[in-house]
């Protein structure tokens, strides 16, 4: 166990590179929390439909998840500070755009849902870049440090993106709110140009993509910690993320009493988040994902049985603040372990294969986890989501390939492992 002084953690932006890339990434998804709650309200005002919100919504995220291994490949090929500037100028034209086409009246489900999976097939190619990116300016020995204070920034976000975007939406129309998020993309943008050479990967023979995507798989399947981190975070995803998003509210409404429960206990879940980051920018195990595996199953399971019995509301706020505090802890070692260990001309790859492998299936989750509980019932659901859940985190504990490994204090960066 290693703490140190806040304060040393903090001067890590007083690198311009990491400062500029922190504020960037920041702002950027500040603006990109504002967008759901505007894009929801502005959808459902011209078409008064939740099956069209729910195209509007899909269109965004699906291009995310398809384009994902294409973006890892262009990390790996290309100038990573390129990618992130061009990804935000595609991501400003395509908000601006809606935000335009809702102020002129001008606004379908057809070309919202265009212009989103447009913005939604940006974050394939910036996500992987950035990771790349985080890696190559953080000062030697402090990767984890970087990933924290990147981690308490986003969390941080999330949690006033939608608040900031509830009150402003009291006084201004949807489509100037997602106009506003347009241009956080072009701020990120300046600061991305400012921030000089972000590390190139070095190529010397460009392949396919298929093939560099294989590459990345090879490379995954042979790191046996790599692998096994994947699998457990899709079942992890698949479960309890899919029961917790469907059948959470559905409970809150029936027995929590409403919105208002739901709210708290989402928050919670925010707040624990923060937390989580927090610590681990000043906490360095020596042995992260074992680490990172025993606290992730303490806060993994609870909340769905306790949605399960149901719980009073109280005793649900606290599981989800430990839940949000163990999901960050564990996130930021993870972004870690994959920073240090991962050669520098495979980390894009890696980290879209992680975020694809990680992400596929919860669509599917959150698609039948309805029919599946109207079949069984909510409450078996829950029960059965929350054990093979507890079940996906454990299983990595009985394994030597996540128990033994470790890493150095300092200065043992982008070494590749074989275990």
């Amino acid at each position: 166990m290693k703490f140190v002084k806040i304060q040393s953690k903090f001067a890590l932006l007083e690198s311009r590179q990491l400062r500029y890339l922190f504020i960037a990434r920041t702002i950027s998804i500040l603006g990109d929390m504002l967008t759901p709650v505007a894009l929801a309200f502005a959808v459902l005002s011209f078409s008064n439909s939740a099956s069209s919100l729910g195209i509007v919504l899909a269109a965004r995220a699906l291009p995310s998840i398809l384009l994902m291994l294409f973006g890892g490949v262009v990390g790996d090929r290309y100038p990573r500070r390129t990618i992130m500037i061009i990804s935000n100028m595609v991501g400003f034209m395509s908000q601006g755009l809606i935000g335009a086409l809702l102020i002129m009246g001008e606004a379908t489900v057809w070309n919202v849902a265009l212009l989103s999976a447009i913005r939604g097939a940006t974050g394939s190619f910036f996500n992987p870049a950035s990771t790349g990116a985080i890696a190559q300016v953080a000062p030697p020995g402090k990767k984890q440090e970087a990933f924290a204070l990147f981690a308490i920034a986003a969390n941080i976000a999330e949690i006033a993106g939608p608040v900031l975007a509830g009150i402003t939406l009291v006084f201004i129309e949807p489509g100037w709110l997602i106009i506003a998020d347009a241009f956080t993309f072009v701020i990120s943008a300046i600061l991305i140009v400012a921030c000089g050479s972000l590390g190139n990967p070095i190529k010397i023979i460009k392949r396919s993509v298929i093939t560099e995507i294989s590459e990345g798989f090879q490379y995954v399947v042979k790191q046996r910690w790599l692998s096994i981190i994947i699998i457990s975070s899709c079942i992890f995803q698949f479960f309890l993320l899919s029961s917790l998003n469907v059948l959470g509210p559905i409970v809150a409404n029936q027995h929590l009493g409403g919105a208002p429960a739901w709210a708290m206990i989402a928050t919670a879940l925010g707040l624990g988040s923060i937390a989580g980051s927090f610590l681990v920018m000043f906490y360095k195990p020596k042995r992260p994902l074992l680490t990172g595996f025993w606290v992730l199953l303490i806060g993994s399971g609870p909340t769905l049985l306790l949605l399960a019995i149901p719980a009073p509301t109280e005793i649900i706020i606290v599981s989800e603040f430990i839940s949000g505090f163990a999901i960050s802890f564990f996130s930021t070692l993870e972004a870690t372990t994959i920073a240090k260990l991962v050669p520098n001309n495979l980390l894009s790859r890696v980290d879209s294969i992680n975020r694809f492998g990680s992400m596929s299936l919860k669509p599917l989750g959150m698609a039948i986890i309805g029919p599946v509980s109207m079949l069984i019932s909510v409450q078996n659901t829950l029960i059965i989501a929350g054990v093979i859940t507890l079940l996906a985190v454990a299983w990595p504990l009985t394994l030597t390939s996540i128990r033994e490994l470790g890493l150095e204090d300092e200065g043992e960066e982008n070494k590749q492992v074989s275990i």
